[in-house]
């Protein structure tokens, strides 16, 4: 099976911020979107919710923390469409659900799984696909926050430094995304694949508690610029932040 339009995949999509991306995109008439979620269930669900607006949609299973799933979600890709064109690594986590039962070694491992080995093994598993696309544009963005910049971290001016919000399981997962991000950008650029940060801000969803100073359709503008819009080279090196603004690492 082929599709005439680019092919993205979202994963994380049935929620939050993933789900606000998949609408925006959505809404533009422009994109086949794969709704990446841990079951067909919540994937079928989305899908149901995002028909009004388009009906280039593909619900997909995919465990960002089982190789098994992650494995069986490009061959199916692979079978039914045969490319990717874009692929958004959204899925994330602040904490385990079971944190106050883990411990602290357990609570690191059960969020790196998600946002730093998933999307590593994410990343590496569809990479073949995009690899055979013959889109002109093709990306990979990595959803990011700034609060796994060591700059802003250490900022006493920050409102979001250490000593406001310590978070050092999140914060230094975060920061080692931004480290694959980095190296990913370098390596892939000779074969035309841009790898873009993006970081979409401090949001009110179910990830941070209902918390934020800006709701999911704001944050994923954030998103939708770093995976279709300008010039992915002026990225390089960059976070994708609010619009019209551009920010470094800030290492």
């Amino acid at each position: 099976m082929s599709t005439k339009k680019p092919l993205i995949l979202i994963t994380g999509a049935n929620q939050g911020i993933g789900f606000a991306t998949a609408q925006n995109l959505a809404s533009t008439g422009r994109y086949h979107l794969l709704i990446g979620a841990r079951s067909q269930e919540k994937a079928e669900g989305a899908v149901k919710q995002l028909s009004p607006l388009s009906s280039a949609l593909t619900p997909l299973v995919i465990d960002v923390t089982s190789d098994a799933s992650i494995a069986a979600a490009a061959k199916t890709v692979s079978d039914r469409f045969g490319s990717l064109d874009i692929l958004i690594n959204n899925a994330g986590i602040s904490t385990s659900p079971a944190h106050a039962n883990l411990s602290l070694r357990e609570n690191f491992r059960a969020v790196f799984e998600v946002n730093v080995f998933g999307v590593a093994v994410v990343t590496d598993a569809f990479l073949p696909l995009l690899r055979a696309s013959a889109y002109h544009d093709r990306r990979i963005v990595n959803v990011t926050s700034g609060l796994g910049q060591i700059g802003i971290t250490l900022s006493p001016t920050s409102e979001y430094n250490a000593k406001s919000w310590a978070l050092p399981i999140y914060r230094s997962s975060k920061c080692a995304l931004n480290m694959i991000t980095a190296v990913d950008a370098v390596t892939l650029s000779e074969e035309g694949i841009s790898v873009v940060l993006a970081a979409p801000g401090y949001t009110r969803t179910n990830f941070s508690g209902g918390n934020g100073v800006k709701e999911a359709s704001q944050a994923a503008v954030q998103i939708v610029r770093a995976a279709t819009e300008g010039n992915p080279r002026e990225y390089f090196g960059k976070v994708v932040d609010e619009e019209n603004f551009l920010e470094e690492f800030g290492w």
